[in-house]
């Protein structure tokens, strides 16, 4: 997938967002939806886990992803990731179970490691949902994904 739209220019950089995470706490309070922090820490880390291949996807939502993904990721990734919808559906892979019990600090490690995991990629990579992409624009999903989230807990000093 080519002619992704570059992050928008309040779209934070992964250093911004490890930073941004270091300010999250058990007590971050959020603006929308009904995660708890370590959910979100969760949450984000399984997006990242997908772009790099390592959650599973059926094959209904990988032909739907193929056919839907390039005007889908055009639409979001040419917004600031302010202006991103909330409380949008989440595939159930990404979803942090909130009948388990999270320790944040060990959330957050995890997180860390799949960022800069995502940070190291290079050339062109496999994404499982939208096939073949630049590891730049699986860099700009995952600074916007992420950044969307991190705005719903205020830990960003734009948000």
């Amino acid at each position: 997938m080519r002619d992704l739209p570059k992050p928008t220019v309040d779209t934070p950089s992964m250093l911004d967002l490890l930073a941004a995470f270091e300010r999250l706490d058990a007590d971050s309070t959020r603006r929308w939806g009904t995660m708890s922090p370590a959910q979100m820490a969760r949450h984000c880390r399984l997006f990242c886990e997908l772009c790099l291949g390592q959650v599973p996807v059926t094959a209904p939502i990988r032909w739907l992803a193929r056919l839907l993904g390039p005007w889908f990721l055009r639409r979001m990734l040419a917004k600031s990731p302010t202006e991103a919808p909330k409380n949008l559906t989440t595939l159930s892979p990404l979803r942090a179970d909130p009948s388990t019990e999270l320790e944040l600090d060990e959330e957050k490690a995890r997180l860390v490691a799949a960022l800069d995991a995502i940070a190291a990629l290079a050339g062109d990579h496999r994404h499982p949902l939208y096939g073949s992409m630049r590891a730049i624009d699986v860099q700009s999903l995952v600074r916007h994904h992420t950044a969307h989230h991190c705005n719903q807990f205020g830990l960003l000093t734009w948000a």
